[in-house]
């Protein structure tokens, strides 16, 4: 085929497999499984879920179509990445719909995150760190599946990250098989978009937040692929910005468990007291708090394309700007809270 050729159909399935999430997504709303509003909630009147049904059905349709593009050595790999997603896609459905007990889902996740572990990275950087390197990437991706769930609570905050994360991995990996896999999730996403934000005609629900912060964490794993020995100067870079890229996700999320630590309140016990909620309960507009969470993700990528870790200082400077943008958020957050007599949260 001609390059003309290919350029057409590589276009004919971005296109296909973003209107195939939008069809679904729309055809999701319409059938109206409802997200009741509770006190907890940031919505005030009953709202569909299962948008997410839309993104990775479309993610999985669309990486199925470009098999034929995979390389041998990755194929088993994405096969297997493809089917930990759907498994965890049907549990997170499953539990939209019937509201299991939190252990449940944590086992799903669990599963999943042991089958990526032993199948993503190479097996001689398994084994030549085996019990150090096999539980830190085991917490990571169960950690931020369920961080990037909790932070499914404004419309449009989790798939905004989500395409925006994406689009940096697409464009930093080196491994193109799964640049085409991020490809494919970012057009599911997009698809998905259009009906949740600014104003919400359908929520994601956990079948998308959870699956979609698998594969996030899961391109981080991936650059571990390529590599048969890791100390904490040959980490690769792509792993490096997807942690800056989620820094603001896990920021929210780590202030807020240990605060709640600290108050001794329920870890497992649903809330409304993430940082980008109370912004959203001391008056500032759901979609400002959402515009503020995607520019959080995008400086985050910023700092990794033009700050270079290549020496300490480089390292020191980086981390700081990482940092201290989120520390700012957090004292604007309490001031509000205080203006607002708001004491427990």
């Amino acid at each position: 085929m001609t390059p003309d050729t290919n350029h057409l159909l590589f276009l004919a399935w971005l296109i296909g497999t973003t209107l195939l999430s939008a069809l679904i997504v729309k055809t999701m709303a319409r059938i109206g499984v409802m997200d009741n509003p509770v006190e907890r909630s940031s919505h005030t009147v009953p709202t569909p879920k299962g948008g997410g049904v839309g993104i990775i059905c479309a993610f999985l349709t669309g990486s199925i179509v470009i098999f034929p593009l995979l390389h041998q050595p990755y194929l088993f790999s994405i096969i297997a990445l493809l089917g930990t997603v759907a498994f965890l896609s049907i549990i997170s459905w499953l539990d939209d719909i019937k509201q299991w007990p939190a252990l449940i889902k944590l086992a799903a996740q669990i599963i999943c995150a042991i089958i990526i572990t032993l199948i993503i990275p190479s097996l001689s950087l398994l084994q030549q760190s085996y019990f150090l390197l096999l539980p830190i990437i085991l917490i990571w991706l169960v950690y931020i599946a369920n961080a990037f769930n909790f932070m499914d609570g404004l419309n449009g905050l989790a798939a905004g990250i989500a395409a925006i994360c994406c689009i940096f991995f697409y464009y930093s990996t080196h491994q193109i098989e799964f640049g085409l896999i991020a490809l494919a999730l970012l057009c599911g996403l997009i698809g998905f978009l259009p009906f949740n934000y600014p104003k919400a005609e359908i929520f994601m629900g956990d079948v998308g937040s959870q699956a979609c912060g698998l594969l996030l964490a899961t391109f981080a794993v991936i650059p571990l692929n390529n590599i048969d020995h890791i100390t904490l100067t040959t980490i690769p870079t792509e792993t490096i910005l997807i942690f800056f890229l989620l820094f603001g996700v896990i920021y929210d999320v780590t202030f807020t468990l240990i605060r709640r630590t600290k108050n001794r309140d329920p870890i497992l016990q649903a809330h409304r007291s993430h940082l980008y909620q109370m912004a959203h309960r001391c008056g500032v507009k759901a979609a400002i708090v959402t515009l503020v969470q995607w520019s959080f993700c995008i400086w985050g990528g910023v700092i990794i394309l033009f700050i270079p870790l290549s020496t300490m200082f480089n390292t020191l400077c980086a981390y700081s700007l990482l940092i201290v943008p989120q520390l700012i958020w957090t004292l604007f957050i309490l001031n509000k809270t205080r203006q607002y007599h708001i004491k427990k949260w």
